[in-house]
C-alpha cells in the first residue's frame, strides 16, 4: 500500500491561521509588562552612548508597555535624536523603526490619527537592520491603525516592509490579502515586538 503525502500548510499560513483570544493578549501584555521594569533599568545602567544607543528602542517600547506614555514619550524622541549620531550603526534602522511605532502609538492614544499613519510610514521607511530582515517589523501600530479603519496607511506599510524583509514575504502577503478581505490578520509573530 502506497505511503499517502499529506503536504503542510507552510508555517506562516499556520501561525496566521491561530485564533488570538483576549486571554492570551492579556497574558503576553502581563510578560511584556513583567520584563518592561528590567529593560528600563538596563538603560539606566549603560555606561556609554553605543550601550543607551542599543537600549533605547527597546526602553521606549517598555515605557509605553507599563503605560508611562510621558516616559516613552521622550525616550522615542532622545532615540531618534541620538540615531542622528549613529547613521552608519546596524542598529539606526531598528532605532527609527522603533522611534516611530512608539510615537504613533502616543498619537492614537490621543486621538491623531493622520499624524500616527505618518509615524507608521516614517517607521517602515527605514533601510533596515539585521534583525528588522530577519525577524520582521513590528506590526502593533498597523493592528491599531486597522482598529480604526486605516486600511490604506497599513497596506502601505507592508508594502515598505517588503523592501527590508526579504524573507517576510510570504506573512506579508497573507496579511495583504486578509486585509483587503476586510478581516484582521493575527500579526502572530509580529506584535510585540
Amino acid at each position: 500500500m502506497p505511503k499517502r503525502i499529506v503536504k503542510r500548510r507552510p508555517w506562516e499560513v499556520e501561525s496566521e491561521a491561530l485564533v488570538v483570544t483576549p486571554a492570551m493578549e492579556r497574558r503576553v501584555k502581563k510578560m511584556l509588562c513583567r520584563q518592561a521594569s528590567k529593560e528600563l533599568a538596563e538603560l539606566d545602567a549603560a555606561s556609554s552612548a553605543d550601550e543607551a544607543f542599543y537600549l533605547l528602542p527597546i526602553a521606549a517600547n517598555a515605557a509605553y508597555n507599563l503605560r508611562q506614555f510621558e516616559d516613552a514619550e521622550k525616550l522615542a524622541r532622545r532615540l531618534l535624536a541620538t540615531a542622528e549620531e549613529f547613521k552608519d550603526n546596524w542598529n539606526y534602522g531598528n532605532a527609527l523603526h522603533s522611534a516611530h511605532t512608539v510615537l504613533g502609538l502616543l498619537a492614537i492614544r490621543r486621538g491623531d490619527t493622520q499624524l500616527a499613519a505618518e509615524e507608521l510610514r516614517a517607521s517602515g521607511a527605514v533601510r533596515g537592520s539585521p534583525q528588522l530582515g530577519s525577524f520582521g517589523p513590528t506590526m502593533r501600530l498597523a493592528k491599531e491603525l486597522l482598529m480604526i479603519g486605516q486600511t490604506t496607511a497599513v497596506l502601505d506599510y507592508l508594502e515598505q516592509c517588503r523592501v527590508f524583509w526579504k524573507s517576510g514575504g510570504l506573512w506579508l502577503s497573507i496579511w495583504e490579502k486578509k486585509i483587503r478581505r476586510g478581516a484582521m490578520p493575527n500579526f502572530f509573530m509580529n506584535l510585540h515586538r
